[in-house]
């Protein structure tokens, strides 16, 4: 089990706040019991870009999830799949459950040793994890709609785990999951190639290199700009676009009082270098 029941459920979706979705999964939570606390992490991850939306999605919750108490329920309900053959898991976790597709957007709550290298693979679930398959799920109400299963599948296996509800009550057990790669590019021998991950709303470009394994100098090339690290503070740089460690682990690229993404013109995907000691 992963701990003490928390009662508390997250949301990450890519729903947007216009139509009323996200409200549908609160009701539904909310009818499971008045008593559950639900937070919405995100529900402006992208919807037309599959790959883009796996990065988010993995960014998010690998920079939100650890916040929250054991027995956290994480609900992501990024499903460009929905309807088609791809199922839905419950995963137990020593700390938290897991409720979503199937498609590896969990990935940021299961160890790194079992996710590939690159792309998306199936991997079984270590000690201490274990798996249900959901997409028939007995705690589903009488009708079950065909494009939104979050709704009417994942929401009320989410409720019910967030009360304490057995994994075995959701579903039959599976053994392996998907999982997909770490979001984190390798310096090997001094040197790195990696891509910006996000872009945040005050356009700072979060890069796929961790401030950990960049030195104590480095500089990155991005968009045919040189941008040196590491800076101490947004601040300390000035009116210079500058690299710093972001409070989520990654190295980011920043311009203090202005948006370092619009100056460059970076983007989610964009190709970022790295040279340690180059600074």
């Amino acid at each position: 089990m992963p701990g003490a029941v928390s009662g508390i459920v997250t949301l990450t979706t890519d729903f947007g706040l216009d139509d009323g979705y996200v409200a549908q999964l609160h009701g539904t939570l909310l009818n499971v019991s008045p008593t559950l606390r639900i937070v919405d992490l995100s529900h402006a991850v992208p919807h037309s870009d599959v790959a883009g939306a796996l990065t988010t999605s993995l960014f998010l919750t690998e920079s939100v999830w650890p916040r929250f108490p054991a027995g956290t329920v994480h609900v992501v309900v990024v499903d460009p799949g929905v309807g088609s053959a791809r199922s839905l898991v419950a995963i137990e976790t020593p700390g938290a459950w897991l409720v979503g597709p199937d498609t590896g957007v969990l990935s940021s709550g299961l160890p790194d040793a079992i996710r590939p290298v690159n792309g998306i693979a199936r991997a079984t679930l270590p000690f201490g994890h274990r798996a249900r398959d959901i997409q028939s799920t007995p705690l589903a109400g009488d009708t079950v709609s065909r494009t939104f299963h979050g709704r009417d599948l994942i929401a009320p296996v989410a409720g019910a785990l967030a009360l304490g509800g057995a994994l075995e009550s959701t579903g039959p057990s599976v053994r392996d999951v998907a999982v997909a790669a770490t979001l984190a590019s390798p310096i090997l021998e001094g040197a790195g190639t990696g891509r910006i991950l996000h872009v945040d709303r005050f356009g700072n470009a979060i890069t796929s290199f961790r401030a950990a394994a960049a030195g104590e100098s480095f500089e990155i090339v991005v968009a045919g700009q040189v941008v040196s690290g590491p800076a101490s503070s947004y601040a300390s740089a000035g009116a210079e676009i500058v690299a710093l460690p972001s409070s989520n682990g990654y190295l980011e690229i920043a311009l203090a009082n202005g948006s370092a993404a619009a100056a460059l013109g970076l983007e989610r995907g964009t190709p970022v270098v790295l040279r340690r000691g180059a600074a």
